[in-house]
């Protein structure tokens, strides 16, 4: 997207600048916090077109805020939504680079497309997820911000790609949605230390509901829908643990290995 576009997706004046230097962000740089916050609406408009600069199209969905106290912490009352090209996408076993300032990791359940989800006027049901379905994987997703600070507004997080980084690609759990992973145990676990506990019961109770509202959040808003071939982190099944150079991230999926990453200095 290039400035003669930009008014287009309601972005205006200083917004800009923010657009501009979010764009400019590389390795572990960050910039300050804005003065003016944008609006909900700015704020995804910012992160549509800090994406179309890449000229990569939309690998990875990823869904924020899928939990009920995360929503209260940030006022709404419904998930967020950052998209990533396949060039943030990890394989299970691979390394990925430590920036910092500071980094975090979230054990996820992942659902892979098969098929485009049909053009239709009726909101999309899980029926329709399930048909265009072509696996259910773990997942790693990494999350960091590109702020001097991820205490952010509910825009600014928005903005900021809800803090995707990459996603650690796991193991296929599954072909097709089975209703076990409603409500999976989730376990995150950082070299030796206690795992941090969790379950797929704390993505908006279901992992495919989240699937669900993603479909549909997408034809109403931005008049596109999900395509084959994309990847969707559901949802933090564990919360978000702060990670270091030097560590080992493992999660496990119902006590089994599902994804693995060594994290390397920059």
């Amino acid at each position: 997207m290039r400035d003669n576009q930009i008014e287009e997706f309601g972005v205006q004046g200083d917004k800009r600048d923010l657009m501009r230097e979010l764009s400019a962000v590389k390795g572990g740089n960050v910039i300050a916090l804005p003065g003016d916050n944008p609006s909900l609406e700015e704020a995804y408009a910012i992160q549509r077109d800090v994406a179309g600069r890449s000229d990569m199209p939309v690998m990875l969905w990823k869904l924020g805020l899928t939990g009920e106290g995360a929503q209260t912490a940030f006022g709404t009352d419904q998930p967020v939504v950052g998209r990533l090209p396949a060039s943030a996408i990890f394989a299970h076993g691979s390394a990925v680079t430590y920036f910092g300032p500071a980094m975090y990791a979230e054990g996820e359940l992942v659902v892979e497309l098969a098929r485009d989800l049909p053009e239709q006027d009726a909101p999309y049901t899980r029926s329709d997820i399930c048909d265009a379905i072509g696996g259910i994987y773990a997942g790693i997703e990494i999350v960091r911000s590109r702020f001097a600070s991820d205490d952010l507004p509910l825009s600014l997080l928005v903005a900021d790609n809800v803090m995707g980084h990459c996603l650690v690609w796991g193991r296929k759990l599954a072909d097709e949605w089975d209703d076990k992973f409603a409500d999976m145990q989730v376990t995150l676990t950082l070299n030796t230390d206690d795992p941090v506990e969790g379950s797929t019961r704390l993505v908006l109770g279901n992992p495919l509901d989240a699937v669900v509202w993603l479909a549909n959040w997408l034809r109403d808003t931005e008049g596109g829908r999900l395509r084959a071939e994309q990847l969707i982190a559901t949802g933090s099944c564990t919360g978000a643990a702060p990670f270091h150079a030097g560590d080992i991230i493992r999660v496990d999926f119902d006590d089994a290995e599902g994804a693995r990453v060594l994290v390397e200095r920059a």
